[in-house]
């Protein structure tokens, strides 16, 4: 299984073992199905991973979107947790909350936004826009983008990014200094990828089986509690609450 080392997704601890919200997840449901884990670190592109999955470098990607050109050459388990992806600005910039995508395109506001992955049909016209009018800066994980966002000067005025991976290299310490954009919180279902020649439809049926049985056992929950950043959780619950 490959993975990004990228806290609190996954990360190496102290001792040099492997934690972390979707590598707990995906260790709990794969060991539970009858699976033997191994890890695949070596840091790449999402494009990369991709391609390396295809060429059977590795069998399991976590964290996936389910697209039909996917499903060509891979098996999708049923969502295993809800990523979190936001829109945010640095508050010293003075925009409006309120603003979305397509005004802050029309206004020709800079996007700090992903080189890669799948956002959904909505995001990707305005990804192909925005580089077109060479505003677009392109980041290769969430860790990056926040470092680009705090640049000096800045590489944009919004950024698009992993909300769990971006409040983690906030640290507390400067929480306070940026702000979600309205209605740009996404929660989408987070799904292990895996390599059709990699499986059979029963081992899928077995993974399906144990997410099932993880999530009513609780266990799936209190990981992505344990290690999703306290403001992050706070944001969540305002957006079921509204």
């Amino acid at each position: 299984m490959h993975l990004d080392l990228h806290a609190p997704s996954a990360y190496l601890n102290s001792q040099a073992q492997v934690e972390g919200m979707d590598a707990d997840m995906a260790y709990q449901i794969l060991t539970r199905a009858g699976c033997k884990v191994s890890w695949h670190l070596q840091p790449m592109t999402g494009a990369r991973i991709i391609r390396s999955l295809q060429d059977g470098h590795f069998d399991v990607m976590i964290r996936a979107s389910n697209t039909p050109e996917r499903q060509q050459y891979a098996y999708f388990s049923t969502p295993y947790r809800q990523e979190v992806v936001g829109v945010f600005s640095l508050k010293e910039s003075g925009l409006e909350p309120f603003l979305t995508l397509d005004s802050a395109l029309a206004q020709k506001l800079r996007l700090i936004g992903p080189a890669s992955g799948w956002y959904g049909e909505y995001f990707e016209q305005l990804r192909k826009r925005w580089r077109e009018s060479g505003l677009y800066t392109s980041y290769p994980d969430a860790a990056k983008a926040t470092e680009l966002l705090f640049a000096t000067p800045s590489r944009g005025e919004l950024v698009l990014v992993d909300a769990d991976i971006f409040f983690h290299h906030l640290g507390r310490e400067r929480h306070h200094l940026v702000q979600l954009m309205k209605d740009r919180l996404m929660v989408t279902p987070a799904h292990l990828m895996l390599r059709k020649n990699a499986v059979e439809a029963e081992d899928l049926l077995a993974i399906n089986q144990a997410i099932q049985d993880l999530r009513e056992e609780g266990v799936l929950a209190g990981l992505e509690n344990r290690y999703r950043p306290v403001p992050l959780q706070q944001m969540l619950k305002t957006r079921k609450d509204d």
